[in-house]
């Protein structure tokens, strides 16, 4: 049941790290879905996306491949490999079964690169994932497993067995898979009210693959907007990328993969889309060089230290090398925006939104939330995790302040672009995040 967008303080006395065996922690990786696109070979793009998503601490790209004949594809593919050949980073194939439903056309291009030393592998063997393919039997899926000798991860939610029983699906899918990947659980669904993002099927689908011996894949994401192709809709985002940091550390799968690196048309992009590879209509609201979402960087940084650590609780989240870590987002437009406006549009909430990651033994703490310069709030955070999602956005600029015991600022976020209540130039009502980093 919704009970609203809720704040979360996550105290020290909440923060014990309930680590798991060691061999477990060791096993546990953090992947970031990637969108193979058209990337200028004369570029440092590939360069630049390698090293960002090591530094972050992810330990491997899902390559999203719709399109495996394309030369762009093949070439961009290409490029990631040679890059990543020597580096401590690994990448594998994630089949795009909307875009090609032929397992064998993606089979051609995936064999040409199972063997390089980049291609992650675990149990000994490279790793398979796709973006749905439910609908192919498990024959299909046990026959590409068995004849590849493949670590098989896939997204087979379509499966009409799935969420309505996970055991069963199992027993099904027993000799085709290795573990799964849930795609459709890191939003709230889509909605014309508000709802918070919910661990319920994952926890569910969870218990039944460690009762199959398979392993899990669980989704994280900042929100859900698209406006292009011919469609508009928008999925809940207030609080959604703290929310599911908090949900995936308690419920602690073998692997969490983040939804996505660099996805334009959808909006959950933490770093660059490369504007080569994208269209016109994508450009005009999924664009990094206009309106990055960089600044959701260090948390999800602080987020992957404390997954990989074993932590089962946010509040054991620390900021990465400094005294704090964070992020402020925002719409650039209110509910009122006369234009037009995406499916799902009752779900969004006129609020700034942040999330502050502090270390151990902080104390008195707190962050003031402004917009249009007016104080909305100011509110407690201590060690570990906090975050809110603060109604009453206003017209204007938009601001969070950081500050310390004795009322003094120590950090602030601020909005680079001016909400309005007006459509953008372009004729509609921007639902994607304007995202300001802590600093």
């Amino acid at each position: 049941m919704y009970t609203g967008i809720r704040s979360r303080l996550l105290p020290a006395a909440l923060a014990a790290l309930c680590l798991l065996t060691q061999s477990a922690v060791e096993s546990k990786m953090v992947f970031a879905h990637y969108m193979v696109g058209t990337v200028d070979p004369n570029t440092d793009h590939v360069k630049i996306d390698v090293d960002q998503a090591m530094s972050v601490g992810f330990d491997a790209f899902a390559l999203n491949i719709g399109r495996p004949s394309e030369p762009w594809a093949i070439s961009t593919v290409e490029q990631l490999f040679n890059y990543a050949s020597d580096k401590n980073f690994k990448l594998f194939f994630s089949f795009d079964f909307y875009q090609e439903g032929d397992i064998d056309a993606h089979k051609q291009l995936w064999q040409r690169f199972r063997d390089h030393p980049a291609h992650l592998r675990h149990d000994n063997k490279p790793v398979v994932s796709s973006y749905a393919g439910g609908w192919l039997s498990p024959d299909v899926w046990a026959d590409f497993r068995r004849q590849n000798n493949v670590y098989l991860v896939p997204n087979v939610e379509q499966d009409g067995g799935y969420y309505s029983n996970p055991p069963n699906f199992f027993n099904v899918f027993r000799d085709a898979v290795d573990g799964v990947f849930t795609w459709e659980t890191s939003w709230p669904p889509a909605s014309d009210r508000p709802l918070n993002v919910s661990s319920y099927d994952d926890e569910r689908i969870k218990a039944a693959a460690d009762a199959a011996g398979k392993t899990y894949v669980m989704g994280l994401s900042p929100l859900q907007y698209k406006h292009c192709c011919g469609d508009t809709w928008y999925r809940a985002g207030e609080t959604n990328l703290p929310e599911r940091m908090a949900q995936i550390l308690r419920v602690s799968p073998e692997f969490t993969e983040f939804i996505t690196w660099n996805d334009a048309g959808e909006s959950h992009y933490i770093a660059n889309c490369w504007a080569e590879g994208l269209p016109g209509d994508v450009l005009e609201y999924g664009n990094s060089d206009t309106n990055p979402h960089d600044g959701w960087q260090p948390l999800v940084a602080s987020f992957i230290d404390a997954f990989k650590s074993g932590a089962r609780d946010a509040g054991a989240m620390r900021p990465r090398g400094g005294s704090f870590a964070g992020a402020m987002w925002y719409r650039s437009v209110t509910k009122t925006c006369g234009g037009d406006v995406p499916r799902g549009a009752g779900a969004a909430v006129d609020a700034v939104n942040y999330a502050v990651v502090l270390p151990a033994g902080s104390s008195g703490m707190r962050v003031r939330v402004i917009s249009g310069g007016r104080v909305l709030a100011e509110q407690p955070a201590g060690p570990g995790l906090n975050y809110n999602s603060v109604a009453g956005m206003g017209l204007g600029a938009q601001k969070i302040e950081l500050l310390n015991a004795g009322g003094a600022v120590v950090a602030t976020a601020n909005s680079n672009l001016d909400v309005t209540g007006r459509p953008n130039q372009y004729g509609f009502c921007d639902y994607n995040y304007r995202v300001a980093g802590l600093g």
